[in-house]
């Protein structure tokens, strides 16, 4: 009776391990934001395709932090979406922007092909901006 139980338990972290558990943005692996605080930030603009996050103190971990966060908890259904974090309204460079995609096929016909990744969902986040505020 006891190996029955322990093999249920193997076979359901097995599952959750394949399926990941971790949200829409399951691809930041290497990113241990666990028990950081979300960053401050003010929501500047938020369409269906596309939102811009004030952030004025952003440096790149930061605004790499907040756009994971904020894809996880805001991005559901949609095939891509692009947030950036600015530190200013009307930026024009942003300091970190992050594109999510559903799958392979939606980043091959948004990205023309250029963005890979070995699981999906997955955002891309390029940090353009100034290294620091």
């Amino acid at each position: 009776m006891r190996t029955h139980h322990t093999a249920g338990t193997a076979a359901v972290a097995a599952l959750l391990v394949l399926t990941g558990c971790a949200g829409p943005d399951a691809d930041h692996a290497g990113m241990s934001d666990e028990g950081k605080p979300t960053p401050a930030h003010k929501v500047v603009k938020d369409t269906d395709r596309e939102a811009e996050l004030l952030a004025p103190d952003a440096s790149e971990e930061t605004a790499t932090l907040l756009l994971h966060r904020w894809v996880g908890a805001h991005v559901r259904e949609r095939r891509t979406f692009t947030v950036r974090v600015v530190r200013s309204e009307g930026a024009d460079t942003a300091v970190c922007r992050g594109t999510y995609y559903a799958d392979q096929q939606t980043a091959d016909v948004i990205s023309s092909g250029t963005v890979q990744s070995g699981s999906w969902p997955y955002t891309h986040v390029e940090c353009p901006g100034p290294a620091s505020p």
